[in-house]
Formats: C-alpha cells, structure tokens, sequence
C-alpha cells in the first residue's frame, strides 16, 4: 500500500511539473522568440497551471505546490495590471444611442475573406473599416460602398497591406515605421479624433529579429500617440498579447486603455485549420493579439465578429459620436 501511495504522489508531482514548465515558459516569453507562443496562449496556461496546482497539493509537494501558486499568480497579474475596458458586445443597442461604429479585420491576403467581411451588416453600417493584408489590386470602393473615401489612397506598397476607409488618410511619412519605406500603420483623421489601423510584425520570425521588430514598432507606435493630440482610436493586428511588457508600455506611455472585445478571455486568432472544426469552438484555445486601443473615447460596445475565412476574427467597435468626447 506504501508503494502505491508513493507511486501516486509521484504521478501527482510529474503532473505539477509539467504544467509548472508550461508557466515558465509563458513567463519567458517576453524575452525568447522561441518561448513567444507560450506567451500567446498564457490565459489557458494558467488553466492547467490550476491543474497542477491540485496536483502538486494532492500529491502533498507542498513546497512545489507554493512554486506553482507563485507562477500562476505572476501570470495573472501580468494579464490583470493591463488598463482594460470591458463594455457590452450589444452593437446595436448602442448604435441606437447615436454611436458609430468601426471595424478592424487582419485579411491575410484572402481575397474571398474581404468579401465576406465587407458582407457583415455591421460593417455596412460602419463609419470608418481598418484591413490588414488586404490583397494586391482589391477594388475597395466596389466592395465598401456605402462608406465616404475622403481623399481616397491605397498606400498598401507603403504599408504591409495595411488600409483604412471612411476617414482622411494622412499620407505615410515614416512615423509609423522602424524601416525607411515600410510603415507598419496608417493615420487618419475622423470626425472628432484620430484613427490609426496598423499591422505589427509577428514576432516568432527571423530567428529572433521578429521579436525585436515588434518591440521597436510598439516603442515607435507609444511614441507617435504620445505626441497626437486629442482623443484616439487604434485598431490593428498587434501580434502581441494583452499580458506583453511591451504592449503594457505602450499603454503607459500614451495614455491608452484596451478594449477587451467580447469579454476579458475571447480570442481573436487561431490556426486557419481550426475554422470549422472542435478546436475552433473550444474556449481559451484563441488568443487575443488583435486589439481596440482608445484614449479620451467613450467606448459603448464593442464584440468580436464571427470567422469570414481568415485566421483572425474581425472586431466591431462602437464609439460615442464626437460631440460627446471629452
């Protein structure tokens, strides 16, 4: 009876371990281009770090039970200490209030993707549409009529695909760029604030030069919103998670809050595979690296839309109409 207690426990404290490398993994993220998917998926990390929390307790580890506890408690402050919004996901109640809305989807090249996106009655209705790997050539005006193209570009040879319709583009002039003739965003003035749509680069290329882009982008974004005055709107595929040290730097550094879509733990992104299928309907399996960042903007809805054929979901915001900004 000894032995099988002793081989349980043992079987209790591999368990812990397991999940306990998993949490050190995601904490490491920030620092390894390897560890960076860790990192992505570290609110369902914590779930099984829970898993091996009871185990190492079960198990009476008790010094490695205190271990997980610790890295299960750093995970969620890192996710907790962001400065987030958590409005409604109701678009239409609030569009009935008088708000506007804006839509952001991350394409990625998929030409029937843009299409079934610019067939969502919400971004029918919307004021102004963020895209990201929007394919070469697209007709934007056929696809989006019903949207104002004030001064109408398509940057996208400027841009990594990137576009933005229904507010004043603001010609690229490298302030929102780490490499001459590459911006990573659009400007765009709107009706009472400023929109910026952009696409950061994905961090697990390039054998660790992803990973420092990314980051140089983030401190370049902080800074230009730092110096735009009055309220403003990002929407974008970020490629980071909300629990990212850089992430919440930009945060600080520009006064910003995200907006958690849909609630505090709905992803936006998953492997195109998954679309269709269990995984894609299993929750905590997304994770949240497209993100709506405001400052001095009343938010009143905001959701994350449903799967056009892209392996990012879109999101919808709704904003106070501009008389109502403070």
């Amino acid at each position: 009876m000894t032995i099988l207690i002793w081989i349980v426990r043992l079987a209790l404290g591999l368990i812990g371990l397991a999940t306990l490398g998993l949490c050190a993994l995601a904490l490491a993220a920030p620092f390894h281009w390897i560890l960076a998917l860790f990192g992505a998926w570290d609110r369902l990390i914590m779930v099984f770090g829970l898993v091996g929390l009871a185990a190492f307790w079960l198990g009476k580890w008790r010094v490695m039970t205190l271990v997980q506890a610790f890295a299960i408690v750093a995970l969620l402050f890192f996710n907790l200490r962001v400065p987030t919004l958590y409005p409604p996901s109701n678009l239409a109640k609030a569009e009935i209030g008088g708000g506007q809305t804006l839509a952001w989807a991350n394409i990625h090249d998929n030409r029937l993707a843009l299409k079934s996106f610019a067939l969502l009655p919400e971004v029918k209705q919307a004021k102004a549409i963020g895209l990201g790997e929007v394919p070469e050539y697209s007709n934007l005006r056929e696809l989006f009529p019903g949207i104002g193209h004030p001064e109408f570009v398509t940057p996208s040879k400027e841009t990594w695909g990137v576009e933005t319709l229904g507010c004043k583009v603001v010609r690229p002039n490298g302030e929102l760029a780490v490499f001459e003739g590459r911006n990573f965003g659009l400007k765009a003035r709107c009706e009472g604030f400023t929109l910026i749509v952009l696409h950061l680069q994905n961090p697990t290329r390039g054998r660790g030069e992803g990973l420092r882009v990314r980051n140089r982008e983030l401190a370049t974004l902080a800074e230009a919103v730092k110096n735009e005055p009055g309220p403003v709107v990002i929407m974008g595929d970020f490629n980071t998670t909300p629990s990212a040290l850089p992430f919440y730097n930009l945060l600080q550094t520009a006064g910003l809050k995200r907006v958690a879509c849909g609630g505090p733990a709905v992803g936006t992104w998953r492997p195109i595979g998954w679309s269709g299928t269990k995984l894609d309907r299993i929750p905590g399996l997304k994770v949240t690296i497209d993100h709506v960042l405001v400052r001095d903007v009343d938010v009143l809805a905001c959701k994350v839309g449903p799967d056009v054929g892209s392996d990012h979901l879109p999101l919808m915001v709704t904003i106070a109409p501009p008389q109502s900004i403070n």
